[in-house]
Parts: C-alpha cells; sequence; structure tokens
C-alpha cells in the first residue's frame, strides 16, 4: 500500500503526534537524525528553504521527511504557495503540517482529496490513568493508586511531560516492580495539590512561620516566585468556583467532580472551604494579583513581594 505524501496532524496531544512522526520515519527508513528528516517551524521558516527540501532526492531513505510545526504560523505567501505544491507533491517526499490548533483544518479542507488529517487530542479524562497504567507496563511497571493520583495533579494531561516523569520514575524504581507516591515525590516533586493544601491551611490558621517555611521549600525545590502565586490563585480560584456552586445547591460530590478534586484532597478542600467566606476568598486574590504585578516590575525583588503578600494573606 502506497504511503499518503502529505500529512496534518493535529491536536493538543504533542506525545501522540511526535511518536507518529517518529513512526512514519522509521517506516520509510529514515530516522530522526539523518540527512532525509527536515524540521521547520512556521513562524520563522521560509517558504523557498521548504520547497527546496520537498523536491530534493532523499539521500538514504526511501523518501525525504518533512515536517512544519505550527503550521498556522507561515505566512500567507507560504500558505498560498505551499498549498500549490500540496496538489502536485513530489513523489520523493513526504510532508508533515502539525499545528496544535484544530481549527487549521478547514484551511485544508479544500485539499482533503490530497490530504491525510489525523487529530491527536489525548485520552478522556476516563481514559486517563488507563494510559498511564499502559505505558508503565510496557516497562514490565505497575503504579499505586496514591502515586497515580500525585501525578496526575502534578503534571495535568500533558502527556509529553507525563511521558518524560514516567520514564525517570520507572528507571528511579529499578528492580522493584511498583512504582509508589514516595517514588513520585522523590522524582518528580510534591503534588501541586498537596503544596496548595498545605499553603492554604497555614495561611487560613495564620500561621506565618509555617506559611513562609512552605514558601522556602518550594523555592528551594525550584519553583519560581510567580509560579507560587499562581499556585495560589489557583487554589483560591478553585475555592471560589466551588462556593459559586454550592450556592446553586450543588453537592460536595459534584463539586468535587467538576473541580476534578481527587479523593485524597477532598476532605481538606471542603473543610477549608468552609473555614473561609466568599469575600475573604476574593479578598486574598486580590492580594496576590497585586503581588504578581509587583514581582513583574523588575525593581521590587521577588523573594520580598512574595514575603510581604504572605504576611498580609495571614493576617488578613
Amino acid at each position: 500500500m502506497v504511503k499518503p505524501l502529505v500529512f496534518l496532524f493535529l491536536g493538543k496531544d504533542v506525545y501522540s503526534k511526535e511518536r507518529a512522526i517518529r513512526e512514519l520515519t522509521l517506516s520509510l527508513g529514515s530516522s530522526p537524525q539523518q540527512f532525509d528528516y527536515k524540521v521547520f517551524y512556521g513562524q520563522e521558516a521560509e517558504i523557498d528553504e521548504i520547497l527546496s527540501c520537498l523536491n530534493t532526492i532523499p539521500f538514504l531513505a526511501s523518501r525525504r521527511i518533512v515536517v512544519i510545526k505550527n503550521c498556522e504560523k507561515l505566512s500567507e505567501e507560504a500558505k498560498a504557495r505551499l498549498a500549490k505544491y500540496i496538489t502536485k507533491p513530489s513523489k520523493s517526499s513526504c510532508l508533515v503540517l502539525e499545528s496544535g490548533d484544530d481549527s487549521v483544518a478547514e484551511e485544508y479542507r479544500p485539499l482533503a482529496e490530497y490530504v491525510d488529517i489525523k487529530n491527536f487530542s489525548g485520552p478522556k479524562e476516563a481514559d486517563f490513568a488507563s494510559w498511564i497504567r499502559q505505558f508503565l507496563s510496557s516497562r514490565n511497571k505497575e503504579i499505586d493508586a496514591r502515586a497515580l493520583e500525585d501525578l496526575r495533579e502534578g503534571r495535568g494531561q500533558d502527556l509529553l511531560a507525563l511521558s518524560q516523569e514516567l520514564e525517570k520514575l520507572a528507571t528511579f524504581a529499578g528492580e522493584r516492580k511498583t512504582i509508589n507516591s514516595r517514588d513520585v515525590e522523590s522524582v518528580a516533586g510534591k503534588p501541586i495539590a498537596a503544596s496548595a493544601f498545605e499553603l492554604a491551611g497555614a495561611i487560613d490558621k495564620g500561621d506565618l512561620a509555617g506559611a513562609v517555611k512552605i514558601v522556602s521549600g518550594l523555592t528551594a525545590t525550584g519553583k519560581k516566585h510567580y509560579e507560587i502565586i499562581g499556585l495560589l490563585c489557583w487554589h483560591l480560584r478553585r475555592m471560589l468556583k466551588a462556593k459559586m456552586l454550592s450556592a446553586k445547591g450543588e453537592t460536595d460530590s459534584n463539586i468535587a467532580g467538576c473541580l476534578k478534586i481527587g479523593m485524597r484532597y477532598r476532605g481538606e478542600f471542603f473543610r477549608q472551604l468552609r473555614a473561609v467566606s466568599l469575600p475573604k476568598i476574593k479578598s486574598r486574590m486580590n492580594i496576590l494579583l497585586e503581588a504578581d504585578l509587583d514581582v513583574k516590575r523588575t525593581k521590587f525583588d521577588p523573594g520580598l513581594v512574595l514575603e510581604f503578600a504572605v504576611i498580609r494573606l495571614c493576617v488578613s
């Protein structure tokens, strides 16, 4: 069966797109390290160089592989000339257009008979745990429930970042078959949700020393000051949404499901939620927004800005 000459890979699942590109490249006798493989980026690519590469006979592989990442950022002239090429592509090259923007499909709809369009949206929320287990199974590893939840809290559904974390975890576990939460914390650091709950809990109690200690621990592990501010904002936004949902009569279970709060943290989340008023949540968010602006003004020391914000939060 003759392989198509032009592909359009869409979606935010970078991991699966990269794997598909690699599999296609290897199937044509090339590799990402060889002469017959070339990557361009839409925001900086020159169309003349792209077309010259596409029309060059491959050196070793059966076809030359040309990948244009972020193809939606090509200039209008480049898109027009590329569209003309797609209708009469070189038989010795394979073109892969890549974009995280699904709407790009509409631009190439008139060329549908020439382009093989594939969408990589990643696993659905319900299938996410299965994806992690399957990935580790291929490396002869398992993961316990608590470690799995820590990974989901810490990495979201960025499969590329998550796959890199899983590779490190599989290596770190060594001869042990099962990966546990201690492994996750050692390799990837404390889950974002755990850090958020600890810091918010200290602030709720007015425990300035405890809050400062948690902040110091986060910076020691490489967290930037603005990231810690963002972490607290993320936590308060979830609490704000929970307050609004609760006011509409939603149950704790429904709220937790809507906000994707894991079982491990639900008790503490709703304890904190009931201990703070809606006006106080908004007041704390304003303090953090001010701190975020101050951190971005280079005349202020980020460490002092964050420390002052934590003091204000503890006494508010």
